[in-house]
């Protein structure tokens, strides 16, 4: 959990406030933004983002040492323009975990640490950022860690939190002035926790487990055990309709000759059976999950985000990507893309969640850490990221192809070489870009077909802008090994 990376005892110095920020191409094809957070002699973690009125405001725990924190607010605009920055002001050693928005308030949830232990609070910000009174601790024993997993506010407008006691998961109800309606300890371990109105009740998911919950008393009716062979479920529980939730889950598709794992998302129906699964992750490599990785706006467009190892599993961990996966509410798969940013290689993204955001994309946000060795002279990195992409997949843009020819781009995913071929078309030039807008390949080609060597290229998705003497075409292609 987020809330114990601040564990980590790394030392960085970086540079203040420098934000890195790129874009690709322009929005006629699918636009990334992707912006690094740093602050002088500060470890960073994005830990949760909402969207309002077309910008992004993103909750950064800033860790200082091992007990020191504070809580800082950045809103972005729909580019990850920087718009404003501010200091939360909530005392001491604060890290907020979650936030919920309502038409008059932001409601945010996190920890206080102390030396002993961490204790939970709560804490009403009016729409500009301003405490609107003190933060409530509840459960002070001073030799238990205590922390927020899950926040949803019910229909009486009512707060439902589950946080961890130790290892043990409890719940507790909060009326709309924050103070302790009910508790109930649940005495489960499960570091992944979520929480779900559906069908009437609420759903307790503690991934080998799930709580069927009264909303009354918030006492247990039924409990579910989801064992899968060779699945482990993980991430947070959406639920899609009345009838239908889904979530996450990761399995081995180890062989002697390679180690992998991937992901799949599960259907269930009401009688909490799965009906349907979705494989998705990069072959031949080890997926790693995001602790809130599923969102939509749309059911056509459910966003699941998790990260891609790239160096073996026999080696210390250097760099990971972030990949991201769109299917429908039916379970067609849209696309399952990898993203390597280029100005942000050999680095592990640890991924802290996902919103599908209202101009039809998504925005995922976390850590990258650059782990520092002995010896190499580095000093590391831990830093806050946000990675926003737009994705046209369902716009005819994408394809960019005249009514009277097509032009080919095979294999797809490709591994060493890409085959172009207009068929009767002259092909001019050939340009490669990275998602980030870099210019990586060049080829001057005048012919119908040209064999481009991609070896050199780290795998990952890549932009193809291709002219010909009447149009220019843009296409994509995956790098994959």
């Amino acid at each position: 959990m987020f809330m114990r990376i601040n564990r980590i005892k790394t030392s960085i110095c970086i540079a203040l406030a420098i934000l890195l920020k790129f874009n690709v191409l322009s929005q006629s094809i699918d636009s990334v933004y992707y912006t690094l957070i740093n602050e002088e002699d500060v470890l960073t973690a994005c830990v949760e983002v909402i969207e309002e009125d077309s910008c992004y405001y993103a909750f950064i725990q800033n860790i200082i040492d091992p007990i020191a924190h504070f809580s800082t607010l950045l809103k972005y605009d729909k580019n990850l323009n920087l718009i404003h920055k501010k200091q939360l002001m909530l005392g001491d050693s604060n890290m907020i975990v979650k936030v919920l928005s309502t038409q008059d308030a932001f409601w945010c949830f996190g920890s206080i640490r102390t030396v002993k232990a961490d204790k939970i609070f709560s804490v009403k910000l009016n729409k500009n950022f301003d405490v609107m009174h003190q933060p409530i601790l509840y459960y002070l024993e001073d030799t238990i860690d205590y922390g927020i997993t899950d926040v949803i506010i019910n229909k009486n407008n009512q707060f439902v939190v589950l946080f961890l006691c130790g290892i043990k998961n409890e719940l507790m109800l909060l009326d709309s002035t924050l103070q302790v309606l009910k508790t109930n300890k649940l005495n489960v371990p499960g570091y992944c926790g979520t929480i779900e109105e559906f069908q009437g009740n609420y759903i307790v998911d503690l991934g080998r487990f799930f709580f069927i919950i009264d909303k009354d008393s918030l006492s247990v009716i039924d409990t579910v055990k989801t064992d899968i062979v060779g699945i482990y479920p993980i991430g947070n529980l959406l639920k899609l309709n009345d009838s239908v939730f889904i979530r996450s889950a990761d399995f081995s598709n180890s062989t002697p000759e390679k180690f992998e794992r991937d992901m799949a998302i599960l259907f269930y129906n009401k009688q909490f059976e799965v009906f349907n699964q979705v494989q998705v992750g990069q072959d031949g490599y080890l997926d790693e999950y995001g602790y809130s990785n599923l969102d939509f706006n749309t059911k056509d467009s459910i966003y699941y985000a998790y990260s891609t190892r790239l160096s073996t599993p026999y080696v210390p961990v250097e760099a990971s990507s972030v990949s991201i996966v769109c299917i429908s509410e039916k379970g067609k798969k849209h696309f399952d893309y990898q993203f390597n940013i280029l100005e942000d290689l050999n680095t592990v993204k640890r991924i802290c969640g996902i919103i599908a955001t209202t101009d039809g994309g998504c925005l995922v946000h976390g850590i990258s850490i650059r782990y520092a060795y002995e010896g190499s002279g580095d000093t590391g990195q831990f830093k806050g990221f946000l990675l926003k992409y737009n994705p046209q997949w369902y716009k005819t843009s994408v394809t960019e192809i005249s009514e009277h020819y097509k032009i080919a781009i095979y294999p797809n995913p490709a591994a060493n070489q890409i085959v172009i071929c207009g068929n009767d078309v002259q092909i001019q030039n050939i340009f490669i870009y990275t998602i980030t807008g870099q210019k990586v390949k060049h080829a001057v080609v005048n012919a119908t077909q040209t064999i481009l060597d991609v070896s050199n290229l780290p795998v990952g998705m890549y932009v193809v802008k291709i002219n010909t003497a009447s149009e220019v075409l843009v296409r994509k292609v995956q790098i994959m090994r």
